[in-house]
This record gives C-alpha cells, structure tokens and sequence, in this order.
C-alpha cells in the first residue's frame, strides 16, 4: 500500500514539476521532486559546452556540474510535460519566424474595456480578436498578467505562476491563449527576473523569522556609506562604500520615490538591508543562489508550455550587481541570459526571447549573443535551427529617441546619427522598435541638448518624468493630435529595420489619461503605509496607461469618430502594405543623401523589390532633392516620369536627372511617400 501511495506521488509530481512551488512551500522542492533522468535529453555537444560554461561563469566551477545536472533535470520535465500540439509547433516553425512578427502590447484589463465602471478580465478582452485581426497584427503581448499587489502596473509580481485573480485566473487564461492560437496569432508575455514584489512567499517567510530566506534577496547586515550626486548623464548617482573597500557607483533609477537602493528590514530582532534597483517594494533576487535559477526555469516551463512564443525579459541588464561595480551591463548577467536562452531553446524551441534594455546600441550588442545553429531533438526527431545565444529581439531605445528627435525638430540627422552609431547584429537577431510603451519616452541616452529640445517640446502634452530624463503621454497628444503627423510615425516605424510595436490605442489616437494616473498614485499611497518611505506615490507614466472603451476601438473601424476613424484607416493601411511587401521586413536599409534637412529618406531593398521612402519632417511644403544609389535603374533623362505611391495609390510626378543621379520631387507637409521602384 506504502508503495502504491509513493508511486501516485512520483506520477503527480512527474505531470506538473512546473506547479510544485506553491505559496507556503519550500523552494528546494522544485529540484528534490524532480526524478527525470537528465541523460535521456538529447542535447548536441555545442549547446552543452555552451551552458556548462555558462553556469561556471555564474556560479564557479565547484558547483558547476550539479547545477548543470539538476538544470538539465528541469529541461527533461519541461519537455516531458510540453503538449504535442506545441511539439509540432517546434518541428515546423520557421527559425525565425519572429522577424515577420507586428506585435500589438496592451494591458488585459484596460484594452477594450466592454463596461466603463469595470476592468476587463481575460474573457473580456477575448472580444476584441476581431478588432485585432482587422487592424493586421501577429503577436499578442499582454502586458504583466501575472499575480501582484499592482504598485507599479504588475511588474511587482507576488506570484510569477499565477494568473492575477481579478483577470479571470488561469482559467480564463487559457482559454484566451488557445482562442488567440486557433486565430493566428502568437502569444507574447512579461518575465520579471530582476526582483518579486514583498509580497512574494520568499519576503513573506523571511518577515516572518525564517532568515534561511536572506539568501534569495541582495542582501548587507549593515547600511553601506554613500555619496550622492547628480550626473548630467546618468541623473541621480549614488556610490557606496562597500566593506571589501570598494566603491559601487549605482544610478537611482526613481529618486523622486526612493533615497537609496536599500530597504531597512527587521528579522529576529536583527537589522537587514535589502537592496532594490527601483521601488523599495521590488526587492531583487540573488542570482547568486541557484535555488533562484530552478524556480525561474520552471516559471518559463509553465508560460511556454500554455504557449508563451515571446518572452519579455523585463529590466535585464541589473541582474548581477558583484560589488565595485555598476550593476549594470556585467558579464555574469549576460551568462545567466544565456542559461535562460539554452534553456527555452532545449525545452521549447519555437520560442524566443526579447530583452528590454534601455542602454547605447554598442551596450545593447551583446544581448543578442551570437549567430549558431542548434540541434535539440523533439519527439526523438533531431531538428536544426539558427538562433542567437542570447536574446533574438531587442528593443532599440536609441532609435526611439532619434526618431521622436527628429520629429519634434523637423531634422533627419538625429535618426542618422543614431544609425552610424548602431552596430551590425547577428543575422538571426532583430531590432525591435516603437514610437510608445507603457513606460516614460525616456531621454537618458541622447545629449544633455537633444533631451532639452524633446523635453521642451512634449513635456507640455504630457508629463514631466525624472526631472527631465524622461516624459510621459500619449502619441497622439505628442504629435499634436495630428493624423498626418501621427501617419508619418507610423510609416517610419514600419519601413526602418526591425519588428514595429505598437501600444494599444495608439493606432486610434487615444489620448491622456490623467485620471488613471490618479487612481495608481492611490495604490501605492496603500504601501506607503506599510513604512517603505516613498518619496512620492505619483508617477507620470500612468497617463499613457489606463482603460481604452471597446467602443472606441470597433467604432473607429466603422467611422463612427472621425479623428480616430482617420486615425485607424491610416495603421491599418500601414500594416497592410507591409505585409504585402517582404522588403519592408527583410530587405537591406540604406539612407540616401538629401538636398533638406526636413527631407528624411531612405531605400529598402532585396533581390527582388525595391521601396523608396520619402519622408517630410516639416509642416512646410518640400520640394524634394534625393540622390539615388547605383543599384536604382534610371530611365527618362530630364522628362517628367510617374511612380506608384503604395500608401494611397497615387502617381507621383517625378524628375529624374541621369547625370547626377537625381529626383526632384513636390511633397507637402508631414507626407510620407512609399514609392515602388
């Protein structure tokens, strides 16, 4: 009998490892349970050398086989429990099938609202599939669903298995993931690796006397000294003294909210010091402790196998903070996303990972890793295929920047000084870009003059955000609720290299929200009581966040309002033509010298299409002088000759000279021209 009761527990915990860690438990359950035999896993020599040394990177070569060992014990659940479905998902999916991907971001309980005095849950938003496959999109990333006490719009997660109840929990979850899949979309979610909320069960056992848990927390049992400055660059700078001499010289990421980046926290009558990177209620993890590593191994488990294709790594570049040094960009953190990146390619290789880090292009480099090809085997049938090391998608802060530059100044050299500064990426890794997030338009990465001529120009539509390393609102209010304009942001970011990201209700010119940023200032009022000493519960970015009305969306596609009608048929278009045209996705990118400041314009081209683009950055009407390449076929010497605009249809009258290689062309303001060659 003793034996049959054994046997069923082994089977339970065999079917659902990913699950094993529940609030209350035990995390070294999750390696004790596990029983699979790592060796049945076929893993080619070069991905094993690959995560071997790795782990010995992170955790030293004395443990390095054991934890290899129990990773590879985790991968073997993984795949054990994986549904076939998403098996042959992973031996017929294009390698990188990403690169053709337009991803749609929204927040499951604000996108689309069906009531206006209440949020949306999962089986809400569900009702807007039909608006979102109109519009044209691919991938669905709902912004963090997972549980959390919601201070800082869910990236303080409580739960990072668990589906926010006040969502429709993980019922409701899944079915909206498996609708999403029968219609074509891909799924894209947040994975919150730098810090858990302190209502996490690690911060909750450890408030209660159990300091064993100290260990999955960055932690000192004295307050370090520090100095605090302002940097023109860097904002508010803090270098502590450390007890080995030496200095960590850290950026406080929300000074108006925090005096420091230690939380005071009494166990046992006994003082600790819990470091955190942003607010005083997201504490960070030890990656140090691999315990840390399995737990995060088995939370991607449990999103890829409910069909996660993307995972959104969320403020990755602080997950190693070795004394003396920035916390920031730090070897160890690149070896730990190659880990992560080994794994989702052993486990679920169909899916991929994006790295949000908000850093300079030569900084944002090496996330992507290296171009190799991988051999992992699925249903005991080898497949091949090439992918970075590191993440395949990244986003392209700088871009951002340039563009918003050079919108707000009329001038193309912000994008094109922003482009020589862009290095090559591996072949299989792509940018991703965007005009608007739910975060700030951030300005720590340009100029002390380009941030003053962008804040200066926006922060009257919006919001102030970091004393002016930053600015928050809407596109629309940004651009001056302007279609044209708002078009020409559009058509950049579908025409220029890398996957476009659009935020939701930005594609009908949704606008501020000030009230919403009311309602979140109230909720973290709540924490404040809790003696976390916030300097401020206020946070500007809430006001391009908050509910958009479904009416708004499925009325701006039948005409019912008319800026937003013009709005909508304006993105859709966009998303339309860029579908029908590969070149727009894969094909070379090259600026193209101009007569104008104003006139921003560039070439995509592949072996078989080739797509002028012609932008006009000034209100002004632009008679337009654009040098072509060598790789353009000129014909009609000094005549007046036609071309397709693809945006509207029209023919476009142009004069092209032979002799110097170039076209003249009338262009009014904000018109931006997709010209077929």
């Amino acid at each position: 009998m003793i034996k049959k009761i054994f046997i069923v527990f082994l089977f339970l915990v065999y079917i659902s490892p990913v699950f094993a860690l529940e609030d209350g438990e035990k995390l070294s359950a999750a390696t004790e349970t596990i029983q699979e035999n790592p060796e049945n896993i076929d893993i080619n020599n070069k991905l094993k050398k690959e995560l071997k040394e790795a782990i010995v990177q992170v955790y030293g070569k004395k443990d390095a086989d054991e934890i290899y060992e129990n990773v590879l014990k985790h991968a073997q659940s993984a795949i054990n429990n994986r549904p076939q479905e998403l098996k042959n998902q992973d031996k017929t999916r294009k390698s990188d099938w990403y690169k053709n991907e337009i991803i749609y971001m929204f927040y499951v309980d604000h996108f689309g609202v069906v009531k206006d005095d209440k949020n949306n849950t999962f089986k809400d938003t569900a009702t807007m599939f039909d608006y979102l496959e109109d519009l044209g999109v691919t991938t669905l990333y709902m912004l963090p669903f997972a549980d959390s006490p919601m201070a800082d719009a869910g990236f303080d997660v409580k739960n990072p298995r668990k589906v926010r109840e006040n969502l429709g929990g993980m019922a409701e979850f899944k079915e909206f993931a498996q609708e999403a899949k029968k219609r074509g979309f891909k799924i894209k979610a947040d994975l919150v690796l730098n810090h858990l909320s302190d209502e996490h069960i690690w911060f909750k056992k450890l408030k209660e006397g159990d300091e064993s848990y100290l260990d999955f927390f960055i932690y000192k049992e004295k307050m370090p000294e520090y100095t605090k400055y302002k940097d023109e660059k860097l904002g508010t700078v803090l270098e502590y003294k450390e007890e080995d001499g030496k200095i960590s010289k850290r950026r406080l990421i929300f000074p108006e909210s925090t005096e420091n980046n230690y939380r005071k926290v009494t166990v046992n009558g006994k003082e600790y010091y819990l470091y955190h990177t942003f607010y005083p209620f997201q504490l960070d993890i030890n990656w140090q402790n691999p315990k840390v590593l399995y737990y995060m191994l088995d939370t991607i488990s449990s999103w890829a196998n409910l069909g996660v294709d993307i995972f959104r790594m969320d403020a990755i570049p602080y997950l190693s903070k070795d004394s003396g040094t920035n916390a920031e960009n730090q070897p160890k953190t690149h070896a730990i996303i190659n880990i992560l990146s080994d794994y989702i390619q052993l486990t679920a290789p169909s899916s991929i990972i994006q790295v949000e880090a908000c850093q300079s292009p030569k900084d944002i480099l090496p996330y992507f890793g290296k171009d190799r090809e991988v051999q992992v085997s699925v249903d005991n049938e080898n497949i091949k295929f090439k992918r970075t090391s590191e993440a395949q998608i990244a986003y392209h802060f700088p871009n951002m920047n340039a563009i918003w530059a050079s919108l707000v100044t009329g001038d193309k050299k912000y994008f094109i000084e922003t482009n020589k500064k862009t290095p090559s990426i591996p072949k299989t890794a792509t940018w991703g870009n965007f005009l608007r997030v739910h975060d700030e338009l951030t300005l720590e990465m340009v100029s002390p003059e380009v941030r003053n001529i962008i804040f200066e120009d926006l922060v009257t539509k919006g919001a102030d955000f970091r004393n002016g390393f930053g600015v928050s609102g809407r596109l629309a209010n940004f651009l001056d609720k302007n279609p044209n304009r708002i078009e020409e942001a559009f058509a950049i970011l579908f025409s220029v290299s890398g996957v476009p990201i659009i935020y939701y209700g930005d594609e009908v010119g949704a606008a501020n929200n000030y009230e919403n940023a009311k309602k979140s200032a109230q909720n973290r009022a709540k924490k404040e009581k809790e003696s976390i000493n916030l300097l401020s519960v206020f946070d500007s970015r809430d006001i391009n966040r908050g509910q958009i009305p479904q009416k708004l969306f499925y009325g701006s596609t039948k005409g019912y309002y008319e800026f937003n009608s013009k709005v909508y048929k304006k993105v859709k278009n966009l998303i339309e033509i860029r579908k029908k045209y590969p070149v727009l996705v894969d094909g070379d990118f090259e600026i193209l010298k101009t007569k104008s400041k104003h006139n921003f314009c560039y070439i995509r081209k592949n072996k078989d299409q080739q797509i002028l683009v012609i932008n006009n950055l000034s209100k002004d009407k632009l008679i337009a002088e654009i040098t072509l390449p060598p790789t353009v076929v000129l014909k009609n010497n000094g005549k007046i000759t036609s071309l397709k605009n693809l945006i509207n249809n029209d023919d476009v009258k142009v004069n092209i000279s032979l002799q110097n290689r170039t076209m003249h062309l009338r262009i009014a303001p904000y018109q931006v021209l997709w010209l077929e060659l």
